[in-house]
Order: structure tokens, then C-alpha cells, then sequence
């Protein structure tokens, strides 16, 4: 999957707010949309070398968005929608070793008063799955979340829900670099989700994790990793 038709090279000055950079492209300061809200610890840091999609349009605050960030020797994907269309692209070309066997699959699927990402169809009953983007690695460990995140406590525990009432419910986290191992909770900076994480497995909740291959170009799903809890 390509980043976009225009990716230019840049350098992370600053990171005013949670959605907003500074940058340097061409020795020319300029502001960019950081599209993940996430801490970033260890990744955003002045005058790392980055990657930008230049985008224009007069409906945006910005021309540029940052993409990619250099982490010694990798480059990180700082754009978590591409977890979600990543694993779409997976579901089309039936590719996930760990999800086989469904007719069909529908995406942004409402139950009740909540959306899951995808449901994929089965013969008995569907199964709901929710992807989440990993951006926290430590030593090839990836910590999720890197902030506390009601939303990601909300999901698990209407997924615990389904499974426990006879559906298929699995997360699936995907880490946008390939140098991470495995993924585990993030207990030190959101216990209540790692709690409602280990007690949705016990309930039956599958837990997958990707890695992923990461040019100065294109993102693509690498190989499978464990969810150790």
C-alpha cells in the first residue's frame, strides 16, 4: 500500500499540539498534521529525518502530512488508518493465516450503538473483529495503549459481549514497524484497559497481532506476532 502520489523528505522540529507539527522541508519551516494523537514517546524527536505526503486543498490547514518517521535504522508509520486498511486489504485477499474460512466480510458494522471495524460471515454465527494501531515499541516489545483509552476499554468489553452470547470476537493489533516481537498491554499507562484485555481472553476474545514492512514508499502487513498478556 503507497502512502500517497507525493512524498517528500522533511525534519521534526517540534510537535506544538497532538495533531500538529513543525517540519523543516528544503530549509523551509512549515506546519504539517500529525495524524496520530498518540504520545509517540521515542519516535517524535527533534531532527529525526521524515517522510510527508503533500496534499494540498483548500479545505485542509495544512499542505503536508507527516507520514513516516526515521527510528535509527526503520522507518515508523505514524498514520494509524492504514492498520485498519492494511487488515481490509488482508480480508479481500484472504491472506490473514489466522482468520480463514468466512463468505464475506462488511466494514464500520453497527451492533446496537456501537460500530466494530469488520464482520466477517460465517456459517453458524459472524465474527466481529476490532484493529488497533500499535506505535509504542520498546526493545521489539509493543505496548498498547500509549495513552489511557476509554474508547479501546468500550470495544473489548462489547466484544467480551458478543463472544460471551455465542459469536466470534477477535482484536487484532497491527505495529506499523518490523522490528516489534510481540505486543503486550500497556499496564503503566492504562491498567483498566490491560484488566478488561486479559479478562475479554478469558472470555473467549481471539487476540492477533502484525508487524508490518515499512519502505520510504509503501506499508505492507509482515508476519504475525504474539499477544502475550
Amino acid at each position: 500500500m503507497r502512502f500517497g502520489e507525493k512524498i517528500i523528505d522533511g525534519k521534526f522540529l517540534e510537535r506544538p499540539n497532538r495533531y500538529l507539527a513543525r517540519v523543516e522541508i528544503g530549509g523551509e519551516e512549515v506546519l504539517a498534521h500529525v495524524p496520530d494523537p498518540g504520545r509517540l514517546p521515542g519516535i517524535m524527536l527533534e531532527g529525526r529525518k521524515i517522510r510527508l505526503v503533500h496534499q494540498p486543498s483548500p479545505k485542509r490547514k495544512t499542505d503536508y502530512t507527516l507520514v513516516l518517521v526515521r527510528h535509527e535504522s526503520l522507518w515508523v508509520s505514524v498514520f494509524p488508518v492504514f492498520a485498519n486498511a492494511l487488515i481490509q486489504e488482508a480480508l479481500m485477499g484472504r491472506t490473514l493465516p489466522f482468520l480463514e474460512g468466512y463468505s464475506d466480510f462488511a466494514s464500520e458494522v453497527k451492533v446496537k450503538h456501537s460500530r466494530f471495524d469488520f464482520r466477517l460471515g460465517f456459517r453458524v454465527n459472524p465474527a466481529y473483529v476490532e484493529v488497533k494501531s500499535v506505535s509504542l515499541v520498546e526493545q521489539g516489545h509493543g505496548k498498547f495503549p500509549d495513552a489511557p483509552t476509554e474508547r479501546g476499554v468500550k470495544h473489548v468489553t462489547e466484544l467480551m459481549e458478543l463472544c460471551v452470547k455465542g459469536y466470534r470476537a477477535a482484536v487484532i493489533f497491527v505495529s506499523q514497524r518490523s522490528d516489534t516481537r510481540f505486543i503486550t498491554c500497556n499496564d503503566d499507562i492504562d491498567p483498566v484497559f490491560g484488566a478488561c484485555l486479559r479478562k475479554a481472553q478469558s472470555q473467549g476474545v481471539e487476540l492477533y497481532g502484525m508487524n508490518c514492512k515499512v519502505t520510504p514508499t509503501t506499508i505492507s502487513l509482515n508476519k504475525s506476532i504474539e499477544v502475550v498478556l
